[in-house]
């Protein structure tokens, strides 16, 4: 059966930032908390969190930023914005990627997904993960961030753990920030904002960023 997307979401044409930044809001209901999960999504959250757990008992330094989100209402989101045809092309990128858990369950579904960090030591771990269940994502050590772009460079001033100064991640991995569809990324309060100047700098019209916002769930905009 056919999803009709105009009866499920409303849509709000928000301007954010500034004039030259435009997104189109696109409302996720509460309802996707009733979606089923994706074949084998549990088995690879659960693995994930097992080696997270792992991970940071046998890590005695602690890393900045580094925060789990709720990959169950991920991967829910996910389905929700497959079922309305939301995508405008089938490659997923996860920027800050910590174990890389987004970009694994986009592997799931098929999408070319690939995974950012900047942090080796969680890079190393998400990829023992994907190799044990093997999983297609692709996980690179590096920054996400776009070079060249002024307005990042001042708003990064006020992010923490994000690299400005070093060649960003691109070319090793084979596409440019624009080849990407649908962005997913996990802010800290008050860098949403920074997050949405990335994609809103070097993104293609109609790419997705989807970022989870704690309490206030996950939250989908739509470049325009």
């Amino acid at each position: 059966m056919t999803v009709n997307a105009s009866k499920l979401f409303e849509v709000h044409r928000v301007c954010i930032r500034s004039d030259w930044m435009a997104w189109q809001q696109i409302e996720i209901p509460d309802s996707i908390k009733t979606l089923p999960y994706h074949d084998s999504a549990e088995h690879l959250i659960d693995s994930a969190n097992d080696a997270i757990e792992a991970f940071m008992l046998a890590d005695e330094s602690v890393i900045e930023n580094f925060v789990t989100c709720d990959f169950h209402l991920l991967d829910q989101a996910m389905t929700w914005i497959e079922q309305n045809h939301l995508l405008a092309g089938n490659r997923f990128c996860e920027l800050g990627a910590g174990f890389a858990v987004g970009a694994m369950l986009a592997s799931l579904r098929g999408m070319q997904a690939v995974g950012i960090e900047i942090e080796p030591r969680l890079v190393e771990a998400a990829q023992a993960v994907a190799d044990s269940l093997d999983n297609d994502a692709q996980i690179h050590c590096g920054s996400f961030v776009p070079r060249g772009v002024e307005e990042l460079s001042e708003i990064a001033r006020e992010v923490r753990n994000v690299d400005t100064e070093e060649g960003d991640i691109y070319d090793e991995i084979g596409f440019e920030i624009e080849d990407f569809d649908l962005f997913f990324a996990f802010p800290w309060p008050g860098e949403n904002e920074f997050f949405e100047t990335v994609v809103d700098a070097r993104g293609s019209v109609g790419a997705l960023l989807l970022t989870y916002r704690g309490r206030e769930g996950m939250h989908l905009l739509r470049k325009v």
